[in-house]
């Protein structure tokens, strides 16, 4: 059953909670004053008041910050700037009324970065992608497969095989990778990571991509990382600096998700395919939901070789991993939950 919709003020509090719990005291401080300022009437509401978003699904919260923090990248919100470290600044007892102050200078940046998608690319993500992929290896004895992700972003986890990662139970990837998940992403117990298919082909949809060799859409990209995780800043950097000079890189497709995969796995030759998603369904309508459902069924259901559905989505307080996979015409696996993480991939452990 859906989860009823929160109001803008009770999803900007949400928000908040999150942010703090993934460690952004940055976001966890700045919402609650956006939350604040939204119940007085303040530039919160007056920027708010005829959205015809939904606050919670469709993210506002991530909106308004994302927005304000692209603002900062771009050298335009100098005040703002000095309270975030990922343009040198430091956070500072007046890091809300400068953030209020920005909506109000930079106004017709913020109501476009309101009607902007959010993105994160989040490349910690592929922890998770990895721990799929090498349970595909292990129990269906795929030494290849077609890799098709639907919400892709700017494309940068269709690279996954480009990234190193290395935990007790094993390593896969390039050593040399600037992208790396070594001891610290991972939880206990740990994950075999050891037998990961190779990928025959890649290709990604999204129904807003960003193409990352246009430097305004990188900057929208950077934009939704939080101003105070290094780590992840740095994670992204890197990943678009092998995005960039990878002859593998393709913008994903701007394209429905249901209409994409049905069309991509009808084209595909019947071996072995994996489709794949990472916090994406909550922006999906019900339509494109059912469709993408009924889609991988009956290919699922005319195939011979494996057809598996893998997705990082929300499951109480954290994602889980889960997979689907029809062999031979029928569900040999179903719903089975592999692994948990943080929403950033990161803290990856076995169920």
């Amino acid at each position: 059953m859906a989860q009823p919709e929160l109001d803008l003020h009770d999803a900007m509090l949400v928000q908040a909670l999150a942010s703090a719990d993934l460690g952004s005291q940055i976001n966890f401080a700045v919402l609650e004053g956006l939350a604040r300022n939204l119940a007085d009437g303040g530039i919160v509401h007056d920027l708010t008041k005829d959205l015809e978003l939904r606050p919670s699904r469709d993210a506002v919260a991530l909106r308004i910050v994302g927005a304000a923090h692209r603002e900062v990248l771009a050298g335009r919100a100098p005040n703002l700037a000095r309270h975030y470290p990922s343009v040198g600044g430091s956070p500072g007892p007046t890091l809300v009324e400068d953030f209020l102050a920005t909506l109000a200078s930079n106004r017709d940046a913020i109501v476009d970065g309101l009607n902007r998608t959010v993105q994160t690319n989040e490349v910690g993500r592929t922890t998770m992608l990895v721990t799929g992929l090498a349970h595909i290896g292990r129990t269906h004895d795929a030494d290849s497969f077609h890799f098709r992700e639907v919400g892709s972003s700017s494309g940068l986890n269709l690279l996954f095989d480009r990234f190193f990662f290395d935990n007790a139970d094993g390593s896969y990837g390039p050593s040399d990778s600037r992208v790396r998940f070594e001891a610290d992403a991972w939880g206990k117990p740990a994950v075999d990571i050891s037998r990961c298919p190779r990928v025959a082909s890649r290709a990604g949809c999204d129904i807003a991509p960003l193409d990352i060799r246009d430097p305004e859409r990188r900057l929208t990209l950077l934009s939704f990382v939080w101003p105070d995780q290094q780590q992840r800043f740095d994670r992204l950097h890197a990943a678009l600096d092998i995005a960039s000079t990878s002859p593998l890189y393709n913008p994903p497709t701007k394209a429905d998700a249901a209409d994409w995969i049905d069309g991509q796995l009808g084209e595909l030759a019947d071996e072995p395919t994996v489709v794949f998603h990472s916090i994406v369904w909550q922006y999906f309508s019900q339509d494109t939901k059912d469709r993408f459902r009924a889609a991988l069924r009956r290919h699922g259901e005319r195939r011979r070789s494996p057809l598996a559905w893998l997705r990082m989505e929300p499951a109480g307080t954290a994602p889980d991993l889960k997979i689907t996979v029809w062999r031979g015409g029928s569900i040999i696996e179903d719903d089975h939950a592999l692994a948990t993480s943080s929403y950033h991939g990161i803290g990856t452990r076995r169920v």
